[in-house]
């Protein structure tokens, strides 16, 4: 995507949540409401970190990142995708292991710049970013059991089954997609 179509992409996210969140509030659903206006600022930090060129936030990151929070928070959450599809919440757990896997590379590229080139190398970057996408998986839990606790959101259908079938998910995803880049990083 050009920039301008990023910029593009930008607004239509922000008029999705604007949209929702008046219309949540008109239905007196006021936890919906508030996960779209929390869903508008997570798009909107990650927008500015885009356009502002920092490192961590690469073209991939933003546009996937954007992505899974309307398909997550909004879709998933406020609109009900998944009480819909049984399956929909594991897949986005899985997704999630992707996304974060390129986060914490990502965070390594900008402390470290080079691909890990050696064997010593490979296994520290695995260990790094798989505990990274474990640490995120983790707390993306604790979200859930709060707004279970607070909102009544029900996003724990069966609690700790739920949660550890998620965490599991989570961490298929990060070690498909730390294999894809280990493999794109190998010695020649």
């Amino acid at each position: 995507m050009k920039t301008k179509s990023l910029k593009s992409f930008k607004w239509i996210i922000y008029l999705i949540y604007i949209f929702s969140f008046i219309y949540f509030l008109s239905i007196n659903e006021k936890g919906k409401a508030f996960i779209c206006f929390v869903s508008f600022l997570i798009s909107f930090i990650l927008s500015k970190f885009y356009f502002r060129n920092f490192k961590v936030v690469d073209k991939p990151l933003y546009v996937v990142g954007n992505l899974f929070i309307v398909l997550s928070f909004l879709l998933g959450s406020c609109y009900g995708l998944y009480d819909i599809f049984k399956s929909y919440d594991s897949i986005l757990h899985f997704l999630s292991g992707f996304i974060t896997v390129k986060i914490g590379l990502n965070i390594l590229r900008y402390i470290f710049v080079s691909p890990p080139r050696n064997l010593l190398d490979k296994i520290l970057f695995f260990l790094v970013v798989f505990f990274f996408s474990l640490g995120v998986s983790g707390i993306c839990e604790i979200v859930e059991y709060l707004l279970d606790t607070y909102l009544n959101m029900k996003t724990q259908g069966g609690g700790l089954t739920d949660t550890m079938k998620d965490m599991i998910y989570a961490s298929g995803g990060a070690i498909l997609m730390i294999i894809y880049y280990l493999k794109k990083y190998s010695i020649k």
